[in-house]
């Protein structure tokens, strides 16, 4: 059975004489993200049409009741000014309505009737917010009856008044408060708290909402009168009620909001074809770009290319795009991972709202739980062997050809040894040993960045200056330019980085980079690339013969790797790892995980190490009971990537590969990218 609304806002009007209405805008998004909602309304599709002309109505309201089939529901929502002709015939004002003018440029009555009426699909329902609404049951053929089957069929009508009464607006503070419909608000309320469950079995049908509709809003107004006529028999079901397991009996107001739930349909939507990327077997996505379909295998690839069909999931998509741009900055890989486990929170913590949890409660759940998981991620990893890396490194870049030549390269540089990969022109993969240092310390300004998608500084065939000690603040640009001549690029790699070092780095012509490191690094830098290390007060009397020469320097926030010339046998510290366009990121990832690895170590892949570490912190909770919620939200999600992998495959979680590994480093950050993911998410208002 299919589910398919259209929900119809129109607030503006180009005829002066129709006054603004400012509650359509703001509550057809929330009634729609409810529909949306996979555990309230459960709707396939919902169309959502914002101050369009007539036009534009008529052609979406036929083209959602023309192709339906016969076990379909479909529900059909205004919200706009009713209006009546001298005959009292009620027409449904669009943006381009003249209210001298409705039978040409506004829809009828009759247009609307005429369709629902014609639609094959076994359950019709339109809600009608507008003034003058019950006026629409004039020639309504059947009335009101209990529906009490498990298969809806019929046709039935809300409405926000009699046929003679005016529909309200709550009232605001300020021109641009939330003023919503008193009706649709009710509405809304009804369908978020599950308080619409009249009869307690879980779900909401079209005569429970009727019936809380009309007695919600005698409270509150006694100056409209819902309405409800329907005909046919059967359940036509709106929506599922205490879905997230509350008690029967025990109502609460759900506490996410309208725009909380388009980020969790958005991200929902973009993150399948993400994670369909992971583990040996990944699929591969088809988008569209620029207008043709394009299959694409890589998770990076997949998120910038992405466009979803409803652009009210474009912002949902943005979370995807980001976390995936960030886990690939910070570790190379992890990104589907990350996906997975962001995914899997998000759902956990709107059934967690959908119970009325405080959405702040829930965030310091969620960071103290991602806090813990990353000490377990430290507890539970095991030192990379030399034997693992050629498996590590295959597994990351799913080849075996990539693994074997980047373990044949880490042999000689080491796990931790500088690294740089470049774009070749050929087809394979190619490489040359060199001398060369990698230390911990970034750039001293990302003014320096050169590349700013992957937010590095990149120096090809640079002359380097080291220098220990404090240099003196009158040592500037002109000093520099002398000492490098007419170099084509400058690294200046320093003890001590100070504020006028910095500000004559910055003043050079040409390519330049300051960084700092300790005198072991200095050193080592000068055994690499050659020249002098030179006193800070000797600056003034240098030149060229003392500066040192880099064929490549990469610079990050938090790394460096300098190489040198190329060197063979023992001298051999450093390699530059030339691949094809095709083979570039995976290479570029491999190398990453490997380095990350020698660093932090490994846990047992495919995600099981990250599934274990879910199961040791879900028992392990603690706080109040709606932060205890948000912990196991996440504690939970941090099985998703292995299922989601088992799924790729085919197979069971706990049949996957056990020779699979993955980099500590990177599940590290795939736990902390995908716990500020959730938190942003529960931030928004």
């Amino acid at each position: 059975m299919g589910r398919h609304a259209l929900l119809v806002a129109t607030g503006d009007y180009a005829d002066a004489r129709l006054s603004r209405l400012r509650a359509p805008e703001q509550d057809v998004d929330r009634l729609a993200a409810l529909l949306e909602d996979p555990d309230v309304g459960g709707f396939a599709s919902v169309a959502v049409l914002k101050d369009e002309p007539k036009s534009t109505v008529e052609r979406a309201v036929e083209d959602l009741l023309a192709d339906r089939e016969s076990d379909d529901l479909v529900l059909l929502y205004f919200s706009c000014h009713g209006l009546m002709n001298p005959a009292r015939r009620l027409f449904f004002a669009a943006a381009d309505t003249r209210q001298d003018r409705l039978a040409s440029t506004a829809l009828s009555r009759a247009f609307v009737n005429d369709q629902l009426e014609g639609c094959r699909a076994a359950g019709r329902v339109l809600v009608l917010d507008c003034c003058f609404s019950g006026a629409f049951s004039d020639g309504f053929k059947g009335g009101a009856e209990p529906v009490i089957e498990d298969r809806g069929e019929g046709y039935a009508v809300l409405t926000a008044t009699n046929g003679y009464e005016y529909a309200y607006e709550s009232s605001g503070d300020g021109l641009e408060a939330l003023r919503s419909s008193v009706f649709t608000d009710v509405v809304i309320q009804g369908l978020a708290s599950g308080d619409a469950d009249l009869d307690g079995d879980r779900w909401i049908d079209v005569d429970e909402l009727a019936k809380y509709t009309s007695r919600e809003v005698a409270r509150r107004t006694d100056r409209q009168t819902p309405m409800y006529f329907a005909r046919g028999s059967g359940s036509l079901r709106i929506a599922r009620a205490g879905a997230g397991g509350v008690p029967s009996g025990v109502r609460r107001v759900a506490s996410y909001t309208s725009a909380q739930l388009l980020v969790a349909k958005g991200f929902r939507v973009a993150a399948e074809p993400v994670w369909r990327t992971l583990g040996p077997v990944g699929r591969r996505a088809v988008v569209t770009v620029d207008g043709q379909p394009v299959e694409l295998g890589d998770a990076s690839a997949i998120a910038e290319a992405y466009q979803p069909d409803d652009p009210r999931d474009g912002l949902g998509v943005g979370y995807v795009r980001d976390l995936v741009r960030q886990v690939r900055l910070d570790a190379g890989d992890g990104a589907a991972s990350a996906v997975a486990v962001a995914q899997g929170a998000i759902t956990g913590l709107v059934d967690a709202m959908r119970d009325g949890a405080n959405p702040v409660r829930l965030m310091r759940g969620v960071d103290a739980a991602a806090k813990r998981a990353a000490e377990l991620v430290v507890r539970d990893h095991v030192e990379l062997l030399p034997g693992d890396v050629a498996r590590l490194a295959a597994s990351v870049a799913g080849s075996a050809r990539i693994g074997r030549v980047v373990a044949s390269v880490v042999e000689r540089t080491g796990a931790g040894g500088p690294v740089v990969v470049e774009r070749g022109q050929g087809f394979g993969l190619e490489h040359d040993f060199a001398r060369g240092v990698r230390f911990d310390r970034g750039y001293a300004s990302s003014l320096f960045v050169t590349d700013t998608a992957r937010h590095e500084a990149v120096l090809d065939q640079a002359r380097v200056l080291l220098v220990s000690g404090r240099v003196p603040e009158q040592v500037g640009p002109a000093t520099l330019g002398r000492i490098f001549g007419d170099c084509p690029a400058r690294l200046v790699v320093c003890e001590q980085v100070s504020h006028g070092l910095l500000t004559a780095v910055l003043g050079l012509p040409r390519p330049a980079l300051l960084v700092a490191a300790d005198r072991t690094t200095l050193g080592l830098l000068r055994v690499a690339v050659g020249g002098l290390v030179l006193e800070a007060d000797l600056l003034g009397s240098a030149g060229t013969s003392a500066l040192g020469g880099a064929t490549k320097v990469v610079s990050s926030e938090w790394e460096t790797s300098v190489i040198g010339p190329r060197a063979d046998g023992d001298r051999a510290s450093a390699a530059v790892l030339r691949a094809s366009a095709a083979d570039f990121g995976a290479v570029e990832r491999a190398v990453r995980a490997v380095r990350g690895a020698a660093a932090e170590g490994v846990l047992r892949g495919g995600g099981v190490g990250l599934r274990s570490i879910g199961e040791v912190l879900a028992g392990e909770a603690t706080g109040t009971p709606e932060e205890v919620a948000g912990w196991r939200a996440f504690a939970t999600a941090l099985a998703a990537p292995s299922d989601r992998l088992a799924d790729n495959a085919a197979v069971e979680p706990h049949d996957l590969d056990p020779g699979l590994i993955d980099s500590a480093a990177v599940v590290r950050v795939v736990v902390e990218a995908a716990a500020r993911t959730a938190a942003r998410f529960l931030r928004v208002a």
